[in-house]
């Protein structure tokens, strides 16, 4: 009886089959292999893309932090500007001031019943000091002072006799007052003046 003997035949179809899979393994492998590199290309050029962008704001950064620092510079000189502008407007302003009052306590002061020995001004503090001939002289200085469009607030701070020469007796008095710009002048220093200022003014 004829024996055939198939387990060489077995062998090898496990052969071919395990290659089988072996290839097709090479091939999922080979094929991962591919989209991992394509993959780790893409996101190469986009880290590379955002290092250039990060390196472009990062100059951008620089650029502004050198025109924000100007600017701070430039808002300091205007403020520095403006306060002696100020400054200068106080000091013209309080000039005009002083002048008027000035001018106003000369019209007001009777040279041949009162003389002022003293006129001190703070600010808007006004200290006046004289001799009078009598107290009804110096009652009636107070109120033409008072009704003055500079000055305000006119109290006798004191008054007391005192010998002058020829035995006659003065009247020794201190008085305080604010000095104060009319309200017609603040309006009209408010005012801007000039072509232009009409211009703005009709808009």
């Amino acid at each position: 009886m004829l024996r055939i003997n198939l387990l060489p035949v077995k062998k090898i179809k496990q052969r071919a089959a395990a290659w089988q899979q072996l290839k097709i393994f090479g091939a999922v492998f080979a094929a991962l292999l591919v989209i991992l590199i394509l993959a780790f290309l893409h996101l190469s050029g986009k880290v590379s893309g955002l290092k250039t962008d990060i390196a472009n704001l990062e100059q951008k950064k620089t650029a502004l932090a050198e025109i924000l620092k100007q600017i701070e510079e430039l808002k300091q000189k205007k403020d520095a500007i403006d306060k002696q502008t100020a400054l200068i407007e106080n000091v013209e302003k309080s000039s005009a001031l002083t002048a008027h009052i000035m001018d106003e306590v000369a019209n007001v002061t009777p040279n041949e019943r009162l003389w002022l020995t003293s006129f001190n001004q703070s600010g808007t503090a006004l200290n006046l000091s004289g001799v009078a001939l009598d107290n009804q002289t110096v009652a009636e200085y107070l109120d033409k002072l008072d009704g003055s469009q500079y000055i305000s607030e006119v109290k006798l701070v004191n008054a007391t006799l005192t010998a002058a020469q020829g035995g006659r007796s003065l009247k020794s008095f201190t008085l305080s007052c604010t000095a104060a710009m009319p309200e017609a002048e603040k309006e009209k220093e408010a005012t801007p003046e000039g072509p232009g200022a009409a211009t703005a003014q009709k808009n």
